[in-house]
């Protein structure tokens, strides 16, 4: 049974990670569009009127309450029966409505002190402080329909129907970009800035995000009318449980918006798009990998604790925490090794020179110390969220967000935004260390000499994977950016960097290989 859901998990991330890449291709081509398109002004704007209402999103809908969702439905689900679930759906959707429509509201009415939070830096910059403000208002809607998407994602997910929620993301990037490219050059005929476009693209792209699942949702007859949450039972439990789960993810969000506050400060244009290509870069490995793998073993986990199988939980723990690794040490060594190389050839065309390219890679180094820390983090708050015990993440966030204002202080100023990505790196992995500290504390052996002699394992076959690719991609001329020639390079030194690490793993008798093969 134990070797079935661990299967099942393995399946279905795979499911998830391969629609994942799809939308993270396309969310890199979106971000090459938009640096071919626009100047660094507009994009530096951009990034950060994106990010308020990212943040609010990530905190009240994908982050907080997706997850709790998940936990409490599914055990409705299986403890009191669909008409209960179905109830429960109904009373939930209404306490979310409210909960978006009044923080888009705000959003847009308090724009102007919120970007002062977010990049008070621009202040040095009338004309950028006007397009982030103007920006940011046109974009915070996309948090009422990003937010729904999430919960219908949430019901899809405790069926264990993953496709259509990994997919969703794709049709965002595909909005972005089409309303980008059809309209950019159009709008200033209209009367308005040719960078609104942006945040058009991101309202219709958000709104084909939700339409995208609803057929689903109905085919489980969950598409439910609001109903009235107030003094609900099980509304009640996930307000229990969201709200220290709010504010973990709170002090998380606060790390990126100390970051972007802090680049802001930075000489020049282009430090906040620095740390924001980075940062799209990194989040390729994660939403693949770990937020794939998290997202599959979240229902499992929930019927697991449902049903009291805790052995269970911990084999399963262990298994994913293996798998994690498995996949963020090899893509850390790659990321390394070709960081100029990937900056060069995404992103060097039109308005983003070379020069610019260098940093951004220094920064993607930066944030890759820390990648399988952020790779094992998802996995670990997930087990406390199934475990109904949010209130330990927020202690730990706590402590990492100590960490990463007195280390990102500390280094912004001598290295910019390698400094802060470092800074980064270093909360991540206090954050880890410390949740499975307080894990094993709680639960007993959780198997972890098993995962550290497979890390040891990954970790050689990683070191493989690095050196080829670097190898082979030490003598393109990067200067020339998406050339025939380094696209070609670049090819060729991932996939022989990927065949050093398949063909370490096989050598060193990985069992996760075993697993990815057979599922």
């Amino acid at each position: 049974m134990a070797r079935q859901k661990k299967g099942g998990i393995a399946r279905s991330a795979g499911v998830v990670a391969a629609l994942t890449l799809l939308s993270r291709v396309l969310g890199l081509l979106r971000d090459a569009v938009l640096a071919r398109q626009f100047d660094k002004r507009v994009t530096d704007a951009f990034f950060v009127a994106f990010t308020v209402p990212n943040i609010f999103r990530r905190l009240l809908a994908e982050g907080g309450l997706s997850s709790v969702f998940v936990k409490v439905f599914t055990d409705y689900r299986k403890n009191r029966g669909e008409d209960a679930a179905r109830d429960l759906a109904a009373r939930t959707l209404s306490m979310a409505l409210i909960g978006l429509l009044g923080v888009t509201a705000l959003g847009i009415l308090f724009a102007p002190q919120l970007l002062y939070l977010f990049a008070g830096g621009f202040a040095r910059n009338p004309q950028k402080m006007v397009l982030a403000r103007d920006l940011t208002r046109l974009v915070f809607p996309f948090l009422v329909t990003v937010g729904l998407a999430a919960m219908a994602m949430a019901v899809l997910n405790s069926y264990r129907h993953f496709a259509a929620p990994a997919f969703a993301p794709v049709i965002l990037n595909v909005g972005i970009i089409a309303v980008v490219l059809l309209f950019a050059a159009k709008l200033p005929r209209w009367g308005m800035p040719s960078a609104w476009a942006i945040g058009f693209g991101v309202l219709i792209g958000g709104l084909l995000q939700l339409l995208v699942q609803l057929p689903l949702v109905a085919r489980y007859k969950m598409l439910v009318r609001p109903r009235s949450p107030w003094g609900d039972e099980g509304v009640l439990r996930i307000l229990r449980l969201l709200a220290p789960s709010l504010f973990a993810l709170a002090i998380y969000q606060l790390n990126v918006m100390l970051a972007r506050l802090l680049a802001s400060f930075l000489p020049g244009d282009g430090p906040v798009s620095f740390l924001y290509y980075a940062q799209r870069l990194i989040e390729f490995p994660i939403g693949v990998g770990a937020t794939a793998i998290a997202t599959v073993a979240m229902p499992t986990w929930s019927a697991q604790v449902s049903t009291g199988d805790i052995d269970a939980l911990k084999k399963s723990f262990g298994h994913v925490l293996r798998l994690v690794f498995f996949l963020m040490l090899p893509a850390t060594a790659g990321l390394m090794a070709l960081a100029l190389p990937l900056t060069s050839v995404l992103f060097v065309r039109g308005r983003f020179s070379y020069a610019m390219a260098r940093p951004t890679a220094w920064t993607l180094i930066g944030f890759c110390s820390g990648l399988w820390a952020a790779g094992g983090v998802r996995q670990v708050q997930q087990v406390f969220i199934s475990l109904e015990d949010t209130r330990t993440p927020v202690k730990v966030s706590a402590l990492a967000l100590v960490t990463f204002a007195a280390a990102g202080l500390l280094l912004y100023r001598p290295l910019g935004t390698l400094g802060l990505a470092l800074a980064v790196s270093l909360a991540s992995s206090v954050n880890f260390v410390a949740l499975i500290v307080l894990l094993r504390r709680r639960l007993g052996a959780l198997g972890l000499r098993s995962v550290a002699i497979s890390l040891l394992r990954s970790l050689v076959s990683a070191a493989a994977c690095g050196l080829v690719a670097w190898l082979i991609a030490r003598g393109g001329a990067w200067q020339a950016g998406a050339s025939p020639a380094n696209l070609l390079r670049l090819v060729w030194a991932v996939v022989a960097g990927g065949l050093a690490f398949v063909g370490c793993a096989w050598v060193l008798r990985s069992s996760e290989l075993r697993t990815i093969r057979r599922r």
